[in-house]
């Protein structure tokens, strides 16, 4: 009875420990939904972000509250310390940022296509094959390769608040071509007759993604970094990105 009662209160003693060191963390999604990234069909948010958290959550035991904001306030926001986690970024992307932040490991990879609205399309292997050319891209979003080339105005860099508005303008002709997600054009072609006839163009960007996280929440990468890892072991991401192709 002695080691029974020993028992019980070793577990009482660890779940109380558990739930003094779990935090709950504000991870930001965007105002407008990026789809397949984040979704919100009928008034429920779901999509990659959504599931990745949720099984992170399990891994973890931290909680993750969204946070909706468009792109540039979000990364202001996490300057201010307001939010702890942006999903889905890699370092290069966040370079000229007041707080650089902290990665977790790579989870996945981030691919970037020029899309166009109809021929003739043409090859897009360095930014010279776009001077003097309208580029949209959505407010916040950065192209290490293109930036230089953005700055001294040698393509002309049109922003909008999405990727969803982006295809929109893309459809309507008021761009010729714009920079999107891989994942994101495949998502609407897919489900949207109206944007099959697009021509996807080359990679401008393939690059790995991660989770960038406050220097204030700093010592929960160790947490994070193994939630990641085992998610990345058993397939979780793996079944989680191809549940939305």
């Amino acid at each position: 009875m002695k080691g029974y009662l020993t028992y019980f209160y070793c577990l009482v003693l660890f779940a109380i420990s558990n739930q003094l060191t779990a935090e709950t963390l504000k991870v930001a999604v965007y105002v407008v939904p990026n789809p397949p990234y984040s979704i919100i069909e009928e008034q429920q948010r779901t999509g990659i972000f959504v599931d990745l958290f949720k099984k992170l959550e399990q891994v973890t035991e931290h909680k993750f509250t969204f946070v909706t904001l468009p792109v540039a306030r979000a990364i202001r926001k996490f300057d201010a310390g307001d939010i702890d986690i942006e999903p889905g970024v890699n370092e290069a992307w966040r370079q000229h940022t007041k707080v650089l932040g902290n990665y977790s490991i790579a989870y996945a990879q981030s691919e970037d296509v020029v899309v166009f609205n109809k021929k003739p399309a043409f090859p897009v292997t360095s930014p010279i094959d776009l001077y003097g050319k309208k580029v949209g891209i959505v407010r916040g979003f950065t192209y290490p390769k293109f930036d230089p080339a953005f700055s001294e105005e040698k393509i002309i860099k049109i922003d909008n608040l999405s990727e969803k508005y982006l295809l929109k303008q893309l459809l309507l002709g008021r761009l010729d071509q714009i920079f999107i997600g891989y994942r994101t054009v495949l998502y609407y072609m897919k489900r949207y007759p109206e944007y099959q006839h697009l021509i996807i163009g080359d990679f401008i960007s393939k690059v790995d993604v991660k989770i960038r996280i406050h220097p204030n929440k700093a010592h929960l990468l160790p947490d994070i970094n193994a939630g990641l890892q085992k998610m990345i072991t058993n397939g979780d991401i793996e079944s989680i990105y191809n549940k939305y192709k």
